[in-house]
């Protein structure tokens, strides 16, 4: 494209070529340009799906984004990209995370993922707190598809928290048993959904022995201080007169007084 062709500016579109955009800017119509590389269509509307510089091709009739030199970048994530960010909100029923690898690949800006409760596992979770914390790194798959927020999933063996941070002392956790995590520097004990290499690539290694002992059983906790044995296997109970059912039964032949009320 020439000069003269980057400074034409499409009179039906919202941009000209050359200009800056971030993902999530709308761009056009599908009337005036069709959606190219680094955009996205969604109902009629051209969006950019990542940051960059508008490059219109009229001959193609396309709108595309493109890098700072011209380069392509990544766009948007499609469901199923494997995504890799930083948690840095977590409330009740979602966390927000900010997302900086899409399949490996570092993205061209960091933008921004949602995880909401019923997404982070299979099993009941009260609130997302009990399993993420800020600062934490993840590892997810996308839900859908060039949408703002990102939908991210962490259901899956591969996926879920990375390395976690101590919410005390801000200590890296070490993992101990099954989502169970120790702080060696403050001793502070937390839990977390985690992928299953989790603290791999940071260097960290499981450490069971850091695990809450359990207490061991002990049969004499059941047993009966006075005499020893187990209590809930001991005949032996209080006699305090005989059971006064059949005491009245046998009164009542003898012909004597029956205590009941009439």
């Amino acid at each position: 494209m020439n000069k003269e062709e980057e400074m034409v500016i499409n009179p039906m579109a919202d941009v000209k070529t050359g200009d800056t955009v971030v993902p999530g800017d709308q761009l056009c119509v599908i009337e005036e340009l069709m959606a190219g590389y680094g955009t996205y269509e969604r109902e009629g509307v051209v969006y950019s799906a990542t940051a960059g510089l508008v490059s219109m091709d009229f001959k193609d009739r396309s709108m595309n984004v493109m890098g700072l030199k011209g380069e392509l970048r990544l766009a948007l994530p499609v469901q199923g990209d494997i995504l890799v960010g930083e948690v840095v909100n977590a409330y009740e029923s979602r966390a927000e995370v900010m997302l900086v690898k899409r399949n490996g690949e570092d993205a061209f800006s960091p933008f921004l993922g949602e995880i909401r409760i019923s997404n982070v596992t299979r099993r009941y979770v009260k609130s997302i707190r009990d399993v993420l914390s800020p600062g934490d790194i993840v590892r997810g798959v996308a839900l859908n598809t060039h949408q703002i927020p990102i939908q991210i999933g962490l259901v899956g063996p591969e996926l879920g928290v990375l390395v976690a941070k101590c919410s005390k002392c801000g200590n890296r956790l070490t993992l101990t048993t099954y989502n169970n995590m120790f702080c060696e520097r403050c001793e502070n004990r937390e839990t977390r959904e985690v992928a299953k290499d989790y603290g791999v690539m940071f260097g960290l290694e499981a450490r069971q022995d850091l695990a809450p002992k359990r207490r061991p059983y002990s049969p004499g906790r059941y047993d009966d201080r006075r005499g020893g044995g187990d209590r809930r296997y001991d005949d032996r109970r209080p006699q305090r007169g005989g059971d006064r059912r059949f005491d009245r039964r046998d009164d009542r032949r003898e012909g004597g007084r029956d205590d009941r009320r009439r």
